[in-house]
C-alpha cells in the first residue's frame, strides 16, 4: 500500500517508514525538515527564474535568455535530487505550491519579474542557509552523507551566483584586471 497524501500527515516533519541507516529517528526527523525546506528554496528560486527567463528583453537577450534557462534547468535537477534524498531518509517531500511558499526562506514577490541582481540575491542566501544546514546535519545530526550532499548543492549555487555576478560586473580591460588582481593581493 502507498502512501496517501490526504492522510493526516505532516508532510514537512513525517518519516514513514525509518529507514536502518545508523542515524537516531529524531534525527533523521530533523534531516528530512532540512530538506524539505531546502526543496522550497530550490522550487522557489526554480520558478523565479523561469519567470526570468520568460520575460527576458533588453541588448543582452540571448545571453541572459540562455544563462537563466540553464540555471533553470539546473535547479529542476536540484529539486529532484533534494526530494530523492528525503525519501532516502524515509521522509515525504512537500509537493504543493502551498506548502513550498510556507517553507522557503526566500522572499517572493508576486507581480514582480526577478532581475539578476534578485536571482543573485537568492542564491547567495541559499548559499548561507545550507553552510548553516550541512554544519547542523554534521555536527548535530551525525549525518555525513547529507552533509555532503548539501556542500554538493552549495557548490552548485556558488557556480551560479559566479556566473550572475559576471554578467553584472563591467568588463575590464588587460591593463584594468592586472591593477585588479594587484590591488586584492595587498589587502
Amino acid at each position: 500500500m502507498g502512501r496517501n497524501r490526504k492522510d493526516a500527515i505532516n508532510l514537512q516533519k513525517q518519516v514513514v517508514i525509518q529507514p536502518k541507516s545508523g542515524l537516531e529517528s529524531n534525527h533523521s526527523y530533523e534531516v528530512v525538515k532540512i530538506l524539505n525546506n531546502t526543496l522550497a528554496d530550490e522550487v522557489v528560486l526554480s520558478n523565479k527564474t523561469r519567470c526570468a527567463y520568460w520575460n527576458v528583453h533588453g541588448a543582452s537577450f540571448f545571453d541572459r535568455q540562455s544563462l537563466f534557462g540553464i540555471h533553470y534547468k539546473q535547479l529542476r535537477g536540484i529539486s529532484d535530487e533534494v526530494s530523492k534524498r528525503t525519501c532516502e531518509l524515509g521522509g515525504l517531500p512537500m509537493g504543493s505550491f502551498t506548502e513550498f511558499l510556507k517553507n522557503t526562506r526566500l522572499a517572493e514577490q508576486p507581480g514582480v519579474i526577478p532581475n539578476i541582481m534578485v536571482l543573485l540575491t537568492d542564491h547567495e542566501a541559499i548559499i548561507r542557509f545550507m553552510r548553516e544546514d550541512a554544519k547542523k546535519c554534521s555536527e548535530e545530526y551525525k549525518d555525513s552523507s547529507t552533509f555532503e550532499f548539501l556542500v554538493d548543492v552549495m557548490r552548485q549555487h556558488e557556480k551560479m551566483a559566479w556566473m550572475l555576478r559576471s554578467h553584472i560586473e563591467p568588463e575590464l580591460t588587460g591593463d584594468e584586471r592586472k591593477g585588479s588582481t594587484n590591488s586584492r593581493a595587498n589587502l
